[in-house]
């Protein structure tokens, strides 16, 4: 040590600072020491500081009051407010600013404050509300601010503006036509909106079905699936992952739409440039000799390849589906021009052929405009088109109207000579055999069900005594009225009466009773004296009648058709015996 030119030895200053006459050495070692004890007392308070903060359970961050600089912060808080660490340096998230939280806590001017509400920015797109409680502390030397955040509790104001805004989202959902559903991290399905649960109906596993890639974020599908009523549909779903404000995954939506008419306008746009290929191709195939056949042939001809567009066709084959043009088919589907129900009768065969590889032939009959018909033996075979490889149909169509006609008209006239062989000539009713034919069906349906069947048989009184002395025409103009009268008293369509024979006549009525068929005779007599066709011949009344026999039975399988009629005629019988005009029933045993 030098002072003043002059060398200080070590030893001489340790003398003077513990010389007891000044007294200097001991004021300074209790100066060290406070200040040793004062420092360590100082760093532990700090170090006191960091691990409260750090090991708090809740969100703590120690904010420095002058700058707004973060100082400390604990994983709570980092993950509540998005808080990342850099080495020893931790930043609030970029979205907010020191200014804010300055701000917001420079309102309390006092040394603390509590449960301050909060929007706190996590990110751009992120936010959540907390509470923040705070109290002025020392840091290092500096004034700094210690905030306590915790998520922040709604109200009971709050709950009801949240559950008013959940509804509001709600109906704005179900007004979607779009279906929607959420389901929770576990795949289980939790909301639906009404479009989802209308097209879904019980298959709503089916609907939620999870699309492969949606865990790593968003994915999309389409897929052809059927609604509620059945039809056909494409769908296109999206699905998102659910993410929370927080930042953490809650779910999964999915959105599908109905994509079903763009699909077809698509196909519509794409048959269109295919339907117009075909035909340019078509029409640069087409050769002299096809043509000339085409022209020439009477027949009507018309090909199509695979995709049903018209390659060829002749003016017969137009005239025949009602086009006007040749070149109005050429290139273009037969559905295009002609209404459905005819297109889909005619396509039926068409795609057979096409896809089965087979040869048909069949008789057809198309109706023009005016209600004629017209019948086509038709010939449709496979076609490959040499020039192009493609498939098709080859139609040929030959009009037989003619020969067709004349086989209808030949099985209209049989049908009326049989009918004629069955119709009286005189009295246009049934005849012997319509009355013979009509008892053998009627008797055995009777026998299958157990029910009753009448026969009546009515004879004129003393008609060979009109003939005698009215004439043989006045005879037959009284039988046409007679049988007239018979007609008009069946009201039954399954009731019959024919032309027995002569002045006999025979009556069937299926599921009848004596006492029923004795009503009928009744007013078959009264339906005769109505007529007052004079009658001076007749030796029971001056004016026309009738006598009637009844039998009525239930047919056994052992019985037969002809012994009824012997019945109805046992009892006609016995009604002349008696006198005449009137009726008897056959009384059986049973009766």
């Amino acid at each position: 040590m030098v002072a003043e030119g002059r060398e200080v030895r070590m030893d001489q200053v340790l003398y003077w600072l513990w010389d007891t006459s000044h007294g200097h050495g001991f004021d300074l070692v209790v100066i060290l020491l406070f200040t040793f004890l004062s420092v360590t007392l100082y760093y532990r308070v700090q170090r006191h500081i960091e691990l409260l903060i750090q090991d708090a359970p809740s969100a703590l961050i120690l904010v420095e009051a002058k700058s707004g600089r973060l100082l400390l912060s604990n994983k709570n808080a980092m993950q509540l407010l998005g808080i990342r660490r850099v080495g020893k340096s931790f930043f609030f998230p970029d979205s907010v600013s020191r200014d804010f939280l300055m701000s917001t806590v420079g309102l309390f001017a006092g040394e603390g404050f509590k449960c301050f509400p909060i929007e706190w920015k996590v990110s751009k797109n992120s936010r959540i509300k907390v509470e923040i409680t705070g109290r002025r502390t020392i840091y290092r030397g500096r004034i700094a601010w210690l905030l306590y955040l915790s998520s922040h509790q709604a109200s009971h104001a709050e709950l009801v503006r949240e559950i008013e805004s959940l509804s509001i989202v709600r109906s704005a959902l179900d007004n979607l036509t779009e279906l929607v559903f959420i389901k929770n991290n576990e795949g289980e399905l939790i909301s639906t909106n009404k479009a989802f649960e209308r097209f879904w109906g019980d298959r709503q596993h089916e609907g939620c079905a999870d699309i492969k890639g949606v865990v790593k974020g968003r994915a999309n599908k389409r897929r052809w699936t059927t609604d509620a009523e059945g039809r056909s549909c494409l769908l296109e779903t999206y699905q998102n992952i659910l993410i929370a404000s927080s930042g953490e995954r809650i779910g999964t939506i999915g959105i599908s739409h109905d994509v079903t008419d763009w699909y077809n306008v698509q196909k519509s746009l794409r048959d269109e440039m295919e339907r117009r290929r075909d035909t340019e191709v078509a029409l640069a195939q087409r050769d002299t000799i096809l043509q000339n056949i085409l022209e020439s042939s009477p027949d009507a001809i018309g090909i199509f390849n695979e995709n049903m567009v018209y390659q060829a066709c002749n003016k017969p084959f137009i005239r025949a589906l009602g086009i006007s043009d040749v070149n109005e088919l050429i290139g273009r589907r037969l559905q295009d021009l002609i209404p459905n129900d005819v297109y889909s009768r005619l396509s039926e065969t068409d795609q057979k052929v096409l896809y089965e590889g087979k040869s048909l032939r069949y008789i057809d009959t198309l109706v023009d405009s005016k209600g004629n018909s017209t019948w086509y033996d038709v010939v449709k075979s496979p076609f490959r088109d040499p020039g192009s490889g493609t498939n098709g149909v080859l139609i040929m169509a030959r009009d037989v109207s003619e020969r067709y006609l004349a086989a209808q008209k030949l099985e209209q006239a049989n049908q009326e000579l049989e009918r004629l062989s069955l119709v009286d000539s005189l009295t246009q009713i049934g005849n012997r055999r319509y009355f013979d034919d009509q008892l053998t069906t009627l008797w055995s349906l009777h026998t299958r069900e157990k029910k009753p069947l009448t026969v009546m048989l009515c004879d004129i009184d003393y008609f060979k005594g009109f003939n005698d002395h009215y004439g043989h025409q006045a005879g037959d103009e009284a039988l046409v009225k007679v049988a007239q009268a018979f007609r008009a008293v069946l009201n039954r369509s399954s009731d019959c009466v024919s032309r027995y024979g002569g002045e006999e006549f025979a009556f069937i009525l299926p599921n009848s009773t004596a006492e029923g068929a004795y009503q009928v005779a009744e007013a078959i007599h009264l339906k005769v004296r109505q007529l007052k066709l004079e009658h001076n011949a007749s030796k029971v009344c001056p004016i026309l009648t009738v006598s009637i026999g009844i039998a009525s039975l239930i047919p056994e399988p052992s019985d037969k058709s002809e012994g009824i009629v012997a019945l109805a005629d046992s009892a006609l019988y016995q009604a002349k015996a008696n006198g005449r005009n009137q009726t008897c029933i056959h009384h059986t045993s049973e009766d």
